[in-house]
């Protein structure tokens, strides 16, 4: 059986009927928005997996996401983004604000919000916060309902 996370968490909320559908929305829209490319915000999703230490999140294959290169996943996966060669300038001011906001979204310096607007504008800024907040609740969701699958046997 293969275990709930972020990607495939709408099968198991069907129950939840006209919410479900409007989480599950919601997700399918932040892979199509004009302000963040999908490979950043995969990028980000793998930072909140590792910060969480979830290895089901880690291993689930994103199908909205075209190609994100092994070099560039282990990197994330390993806490290297920020000082590797292979992430653009935006690239890591993302994902240090997602670092910043798994920890506490109002630790969020000033700093990091405008190095992230630098390089996305006003508009990616808060499609960012907006969607990092979309799939820390995903990914936490999915942790829920597998602790509580997990209980039950």
């Amino acid at each position: 059986m293969i275990a709930i996370n972020s990607i495939n968490l709408d099968s198991a909320l069907t129950r939840a009927g006209p919410a479900a559908e409007s989480f599950a929305r919601i997700w399918k829209t932040i892979w199509s928005q004009r302000y963040i490319k999908p490979e950043e915000l995969e990028l980000c999703r793998l930072t909140f997996a590792r910060l969480h230490a979830d290895e089901d999140e880690i291993a689930a294959p994103n199908a909205n996401v075209p190609v994100l290169s092994a070099t560039r996943r282990q990197a994330v996966l390993a806490g290297k983004a920020l000082e590797s060669a292979e992430f653009t300038a935006g690239e890591k001011a993302i994902l240090l604000l997602a670092e910043y906001y798994w920890l506490d979204p109002q630790s969020i310096t000033d700093e990091a919000a405008d190095d992230v607007k630098k390089h996305y504008g006003e508009p990616g800024l808060v499609l960012l916060i907006e969607s990092l907040g979309i799939i820390d609740g995903r990914i936490r969701t999915a942790r829920v309902l597998r602790d509580l699958k997990t209980a039950k046997s």
